[in-house]
């Protein structure tokens, strides 16, 4: 993978992610190292008719870090402003859509392997033929999104990406409440997404079957600045897990008195950056600094 690593207030994130050498494609086979946590996720083709041609979208993770790898930065950023971020390792990942691992009809599994801890699903980034590869940043879900677990020697089940135009009605049942429906007339069409978790029954590739495999068990994320420098959203509401009050806070549906998982971030980053904010739930790391992160040509 190509690393070069920015800072969110509780995560560390890379101007850049790329998952072409840590991605299985077209079927490889694959045997699980027990020092390396796996994920597995399902995107759909959506034709965008006229210019647009067929579209794929790929989920945009950031790994939380530690305590120690927060420290690091912060030393390394005071020692060397200039280039601190060519030394620490990007915590940030994308699944390629144009590398599935298998291809049914329209809908595109991707599998790939990343360093275990605990993972923010921060954005999206949409691939077509005007933007293969990594693509471009189509979404940044800093007004709300999720985290999960990815253990070591397990492959994570993060369940389906859906994705559908703000300004067309869809029939995806996550997004059908959640579009405006209403023409922008010309121009970049906002993107809303959604996350259907992995059910118990899920479908899995039938040469992955005999994996240890484990659906991602989600947690809430409250609002943080726009360090993806896309276009802001927030991920639709997931049922038993996320979902937002009047004012657009999130709401952790699974605590107790479903209280609300907004927070702000209080920190300054140093000279030459921009602060970052990230719910600060228990099991959540201080802020840190962090660098702009811009859309991927």
């Amino acid at each position: 993978m190509k690393f070069k690593a920015l800072i969110f207030a509780a995560f560390l994130i890379p101007v850049q992610a790329f998952a072409a050498d840590g991605q299985f494609a077209d079927g490889a086979p694959v045997t699980l190292q027990p020092d390396q946590a796996y994920i597995l996720v399902r995107t759909f083709h959506v034709d965008g008719g006229g210019l647009h041609g067929t579209s794929m979208f790929a989920p945009v993770l950031a790994r939380v870090l530690s305590q120690p790898e927060l420290e690091r930065a912060k030393t390394l950023s005071q020692q060397e402003p200039g280039k601190w971020m060519d030394d620490i390792p990007s915590n940030v990942v994308e699944p390629l859509a144009d590398h599935p691992y298998l291809v049914q009809d329209d809908k595109e599994y991707m599998l790939m392997s990343l360093k275990p801890g605990e993972y923010v699903i921060a954005g999206i980034a949409v691939t077509n033929w005007a933007a293969v590869s990594t693509g471009l940043m189509a979404t940044s879900l800093c007004m709300g999104t999720v985290k999960f677990e990815a253990r070591p020697g397990v492959i994570t089940d993060l369940g389906a990406i859906f994705t559908a135009r703000d300004d067309e009605p869809t029939e995806i049942p996550e997004l059908s409440k959640v579009v405006s429906g209403k023409p922008r007339g010309f121009g970049v069409y906002p993107v809303i997404a959604a996350i259907r978790p992995a059910a118990p029954a899920a479908d899995i590739p039938d040469a992955l079957k005999n994996l240890p495999i484990e659906p991602a068990t989600y947690r809430p994320v409250g609002a943080f600045p726009n360090y993806l420098g896309a276009r802001i959203s927030r991920l639709a509401p997931i049922p038993g897990v996320l979902d937002y009050d009047k004012d657009g806070n999130v709401i952790d549906l699974k605590a107790a008195n479903a209280t609300s998982a907004q927070t702000l971030l209080s920190d300054a980053p140093p000279a030459g950056h921009s602060s970052v904010a990230t719910p600060e739930t228990p099991d959540t790391p201080s802020p840190s600094p962090r660098t702009h992160l811009p859309s991927r040509p």
